[in-house]
C-alpha cells in the first residue's frame, strides 16, 4: 500500500510538471502576441494622456484669452489708456490694467508670458514677462485656426531667456480702438521635457504632430519625417509600420494629430527582453514549487488540514474557534503560538480601527476648515476695487455674503446642518462669485418644502456647485438644484449645462481614494464630500455623476431618509 508521502510525490509531480510542459508550450506560440497587444496598448495609452495633456494645455490659454476679451472693464479702461496722452491718470491705468491681467493669468499656473500687441505700432504692453528683441506675434506652425484666435506651435518662447518648446494663443481683442489689438499668451509647460520625455514608455520613443491636413508641423525625426512633409502610411488604421518604424496616431475632435515613432529593431527587444523575463520568473515559480512540495512531505495531512481551517476562520474574523487536535509537540507549540498570535491581532485590529476613526474625523476636520488663501485674497481685492469705483451696495453684498460664508464655515466638526442652512450657504457663494467675476449664473432650484428641516452634514452642496463654476461653466450657465425623497432616500441633484467630463474621469473622481484637487474658491472639494457621506453614513449613502461632453454634468447625492 503507497504512502501518503509517496501519493503526495505523484500527485505533486503530475500537477507541477504537466501544466509546466503545457504553459511552455502555450507560452512559446502566445507569448509574442499578448506582449505585442500590450506594448501596443501602452503606447495608445500613452499617446492618449499626452493628447489630454496638449488640448488641456491649448484649453486653458483659450479661456484666459476669452476672459480678457470678455471683461468689459479690462476693454473700457484699455481704449480709455490707448487714447489717452501721456499723463499721471495714463499711468495710473496702466497700473489698473496690469493688476487685472495679473490676476487673471498668475492664477493659471499652465500661462507663461502674456502681453497686449498693437500690430500696426509693432509694440506690445502690459507684459507679465520680459519678451525678446525679435518678438514675433504669429510663430509658426500654425497648429489651430479659429474665428479671431489662433493657436500656434511648437515653437521656441519668445520669453526673454527662455528657450524651450511652447505652445502660444493669438486672440485679437474686441476694442472700439482704430488699431487692432491682439492678445498673445504663452504655455508654462516645456513641451518636450514635461510632456513628450516625461511620458516615453520606450526610451527611444519619438513623437510627430500632425496638422488636420497630416503635414507634419513638429518632429523629433527630422531625417525621416520631415517638417512639412505630409504623413500618409499606406494602412488607414491608427498604428502600423513605416520606413523601418512601428508607428502609433492619436486623432483629436479638432483635426490635429499626435504620431509615435519607435524603430522595429528596438520595439522587439522590448518584447524579447519582456519574453525572457517571463522565463525567468517561470523558471522561479517552479523552484519554488518544488522547494514546497519538499516540505509538505515532511507534514501530516490531518493536522495541516485542521490547522488550515481554523487560519480560515480567522480570514473570517473569528477568533475564537479551536479546532486542532494532535499529540505532536512541535505541532502544538506551534498552535499555541498562532493561537497567541490570533489573540494579539484581534487586539490590535480593535485598536487600528478605533485610531483610523479617530484619523479619518482629524482628516475631515482638516478638510473641512481648508480655506484657499487665494479666495480670500481675491475677494477682499474685489471688494477694494468696488469700494473704490463707488460701488458701495455690491460692496455690502460682497462682504455680507462672505461673512455668512465663513460663519458657517467656522462651525464645530459634528455639528449636524439642514438643507434649508446648506441652500443658504450655497446661494450666499453663488452671489459671492457672480460679484467677484460680473457672470450670471442662473440658479434653479426645486425642492419639497417638507425636506427643509432635514439633518444632513454640513458643506456638502457648495464643493459641487464651486466644481460646477470652476470646471463645469463656461462664462454664464444654468445650474438647477433638485432635493426630493426619492423612496427611503433623499436624492440632491445639481446639474449645470457646461462642459461635461469624460468617462474616466468619472470613474477617477468616484473610485480614487485620495483625489488631488485644484484648490479653488473654498478650497473644499468632492473629495470631502465622500469622506463626509462615508463618515457619516457608512456605505448607506453613495454618490452618481452622469455628463456629457459640451452639454452638461449631473452630480446626484442620496443619502438616507432621517440622518443614519
Amino acid at each position: 500500500m503507497m504512502s501518503l508521502k509517496g501519493r503526495i510525490a505523484i500527485v505533486f509531480a503530475v500537477s507541477t510538471f504537466i501544466p509546466l510542459v503545457f504553459t511552455v508550450v502555450f507560452s512559446y506560440l502566445t507569448m509574442s502576441s499578448i506582449l505585442t497587444n500590450k506594448l501596443n496598448t501602452t503606447f495608445n495609452s500613452n499617446l492618449n494622456q499626452i493628447r489630454l495633456t496638449l488640448e488641456n494645455t491649448i484649453d486653458d490659454m483659450n479661456y484666459v484669452s476669452q476672459q480678457i476679451d470678455f471683461s468689459e472693464n479690462i476693454n473700457i479702461t484699455l481704449q480709455n489708456y490707448l487714447e489717452m496722452e501721456d499723463s499721471l491718470e495714463k499711468k495710473q491705468l496702466y497700473e489698473e490694467i496690469k493688476n487685472e491681467l495679473n490676476v487673471i493669468t498668475f492664477s493659471n499656473p499652465n500661462i507663461g508670458l502674456s502681453l497686449l500687441y498693437i500690430e500696426e505700432e509693432d509694440s506690445y504692453v502690459f507684459n507679465s514677462h520680459w519678451a525678446k528683441d525679435d518678438f514675433t506675434l504669429r510663430n509658426e506652425p500654425l497648429f489651430i485656426k479659429g474665428y479671431k484666435i489662433d493657436n500656434f506651435g511648437p515653437h521656441v518662447s519668445m520669453e526673454r531667456f527662455n528657450n524651450k518648446s511652447v505652445l502660444s494663443t493669438v486672440r485679437e481683442l474686441s476694442i472700439n480702438y482704430p488699431q487692432k489689438v491682439y492678445l498673445y499668451i504663452e504655455s508654462n509647460l516645456d513641451l518636450t521635457k514635461n510632456i513628450l520625455e516625461s511620458d516615453n514608455v520606450i526610451n527611444d520613443t519619438s513623437y510627430l504632430i500632425l496638422d488636420e491636413n497630416k503635414e507634419i508641423i513638429y518632429s523629433e525625426q527630422e531625417a525621416a519625417f520631415s517638417v512639412n512633409q505630409t504623413f500618409r502610411p499606406k494602412s488607414d488604421a491608427n498604428y502600423g509600420t513605416t520606413d523601418g518604424y512601428y508607428w502609433f496616431r492619436e486623432d483629436t475632435e479638432r483635426g490635429w494629430s499626435i504620431v509615435s515613432l519607435i524603430s522595429i529593431s528596438q520595439y522587439n527587444e522590448e518584447i524579447n527582453q519582456w519574453i525572457i523575463m517571463m522565463m525567468y520568473i517561470a523558471i522561479l515559480f517552479v523552484m519554488i514549487s518544488l522547494v514546497v512540495g519538499l516540505l509538505l512531505w515532511k507534514t501530516f495531512y490531518k493536522p495541516l488540514n485542521q490547522f488550515n481551517r481554523e487560519v480560515k476562520l480567522m480570514g473570517d474574523s473569528n477568533f475564537h474557534s479551536e479546532i486542532v487536535q494532535t499529540s505532536i509537540p512541535e505541532f502544538m507549540e506551534l498552535t499555541n503560538r498562532f493561537r497567541y498570535m490570533r489573540k494579539q491581532i484581534s487586539t490590535l485590529i480593535t485598536e487600528i480601527e478605533l485610531k483610523e476613526r479617530n484619523r479619518a474625523d482629524l482628516e475631515v476636520e482638516k478638510l473641512l476648515h481648508q480655506i484657499n488663501p487665494h479666495f480670500l485674497m481675491n475677494t477682499l481685492d474685489t471688494a477694494r476695487w468696488l469700494a473704490v469705483s463707488g460701488e458701495k451696495n455690491q460692496v455690502i453684498h460682497l462682504i455680507s455674503s462672505l461673512n455668512k460664508i465663513l460663519y458657517y464655515n467656522m462651525g464645530k466638526l459634528g455639528q449636524s446642518s439642514t438643507l434649508k442652512d446648506e441652500l443658504e450657504s450655497m446661494e450666499q457663494y453663488l452671489q459671492l462669485q457672480q460679484i467677484r467675476y460680473d457672470f450670471t449664473y442662473n440658479i434653479h432650484i426645486m425642492l419639497d418644502n417638507d425636506l427643509l428641516t432635514t439633518s444632513v452634514p454640513r458643506f456638502i452642496l457648495q464643493p459641487i456647485v464651486e466644481n460646477s463654476i470652476y470646471h463645469g461653466l463656461v462664462d454664464d450657465g444654468q445650474i438647477d438644484v433638485n432635493i426630493q425623497l426619492h423612496h427611503n432616500e433623499i436624492m440632491i441633484e445639481i446639474k449645470d449645462d457646461g462642459r461635461g467630463m469624460s468617462r474616466e474621469k468619472i470613474n477617477k473622481i468616484l473610485h480614487t481614494d485620495q483625489l488631488e484637487e485644484k484648490k479653488q474658491g473654498m478650497g473644499i472639494g468632492l473629495n470631502y464630500v465622500k469622506r463626509i457621506l462615508e463618515r457619516t453614513y457608512n456605505h448607506k449613502a453613495r454618490i452618481e455623476i452622469i455628463s456629457i461632453i459640451d452639454h452638461g454634468t449631473s452630480v446626484i447625492l442620496y443619502i438616507p431618509n432621517g440622518g443614519e
